[in-house]
Parts: structure tokens; C-alpha cells; sequence
């Protein structure tokens, strides 16, 4: 009796694909049924079901991958100690800008108060006259504060802005080093093109895990990286 199509390509899928990575084949295609068994029992790094298409979780092989947990755990630290040195320059800055708001108040009522003690005559025009002089000799140097605050600010700001331009500089190449090793493991692994297509997981609504190559793709990409293929 001839089989259907759907059987034909059900049994196509179930086929699996090992990646050679220590040198020995798992399987023979004329062993019997129990090593057929030991094959199935081969770790999800060596073995894939093979297909037209596979795909890759690229984000998880970036976080699990050794170049992750060297190279971009430094950048990581730099990034956090980035964030903290610019919550702190903002605290320092409200805290600077709130006092001169605050002497700026009470400069703003001793001369309402002096303006209303002349009018009301308790205090004489001499008296006002030196206490005037008092308000505005704090008033200069209140407004020299707030210059030397706002070209201290204006510093700091372009500076906190450079390095968070450098940093996200860095971010850009760190990523395009990972991009670099997965393409790099990748092509690796389908050097005998035995998937016709690989993508990445983030284009995939729903899939069987047996198509899953991320593991194979970390796996390389640590190999690749431990034996500098960056060339860095």
C-alpha cells in the first residue's frame, strides 16, 4: 500500500542530524534498535531533528555565551556604574539648585521686609539705606553662584553626555562581535547546507523544540571565541 504524503514527510522530520563536534559518528543507519536507542539518548548539543528550516534563539545564545560573560559583563559593570554616577550628578544638582532657590527666597523677603518697615517708618532712611547695600552685595554674590552652578552643570552634562555616547558606542560593537561569532558558528553548522533555512526566534509564532539549534549555535560561538576568531 503506497504511504501518503503526510506519512512520507512526518517520518522526514523524525530523521535526525548530528553535529560532528568530537570527531565520531552517534549513529550508523544499519545499526539496530538499541542503537537507535543510545542515539536518541545523545544531549541536545550534538543532535537536532533535521529539517527545511530550523531556528536560533540568538538572544539567549548572547546571554548564555562565554563572550557574554567576559566582554560584555565589563561593559555591563561600566554601563551601571554610568547609571549611578548620573543619578548622583542629578541629586547633587537638585540639591545645589533647591539651596540657591532657597537664598534666593529670603533674599526676596528681607527686601520686602525692609521696603515695609521704611514705608511704615521703623527704621530710618540711613538704616535702609546700609541695609539695602547688605541685600545687594548677597544679591551679586547669590547671582554669581547661580553662573558658576549653571557653567558647572553645563560641564558636567556635556561630559556625562560624551561618555554615554561612548559607552553606547562600545554597546554597538559588542553586539556586532556576538553577530559576528553567531554568523561565524552558523555557517559552521550548516556547511553541508543540510537546513535550508535558519531563523531567528524572534520571527517564530510556534515551533517544535527538536528544531531548536541554539544550543549548537552556543556551543560554537564559545569554541569560536575561546579561539580568538575576533582577532581582538
Amino acid at each position: 500500500m503506497k504511504k501518503s504524503l503526510l506519512s512520507i514527510l512526518a517520518i522526514s522530520l523524525m530523521m535526525v542530524s548530528c553535529g560532528d563536534t568530537k570527531g565520531e559518528n552517534k549513529a550508523d543507519a544499519n545499526t539496530d534498535a538499541n542503537a537507535t536507542t543510545e542515539t536518541a539518548a545523545v544531549t541536545a548539543t550534538e543532535c537536532v531533528v533535521s529539517g527545511d528550516v530550523v531556528f536560533v534563539d540568538l538572544d539567549y545564545v548572547m546571554a548564555a555565551s562565554k563572550f557574554n560573560a567576559t566582554e560584555g559583563a565589563a561593559l555591563k559593570k561600566a554601563m551601571n556604574e554610568f547609571d549611578e554616577k548620573l543619578k548622583k550628578a542629578k541629586e547633587n544638582n537638585d540639591t545645589k539648585m533647591t539651596n540657591l532657590i532657597n537664598e534666593r527666597n529670603k533674599l526676596e523677603a528681607e527686601a520686602a521686609k525692609l521696603n515695609e518697615d521704611y514705608a511704615q517708618g521703623l527704621i530710618t532712611s540711613l538704616n535702609a539705606q546700609k541695609k539695602q547695600e547688605e541685600i545687594q552685595t548677597k544679591a551679586a554674590s547669590w547671582e554669581k553662584k547661580m553662573s558658576d552652578y549653571q557653567d558647572s552643570a553645563v560641564k558636567e552634562e556635556n561630559k556625562l553626555v560624551k561618555e554615554e555616547q561612548e559607552l553606547n558606542e562600545k554597546y554597538m560593537v559588542l553586539m556586532n562581535q556576538f553577530n559576528k561569532l553567531a554568523s561565524m558558528a552558523i555557517d559552521e553548522i550548516n556547511a553541508d547546507n543540510r537546513y535550508k533555512m535558519i531563523v531567528n526566534a524572534v520571527s517564530v509564532v510556534k515551533a517544535d523544540p527538536s528544531l531548536n539549534i541554539s544550543d549548537l549555535v552556543l556551543e560554537r560561538v564559545d569554541a569560536l571565541f575561546e579561539a580568538g576568531a575576533l582577532n581582538l
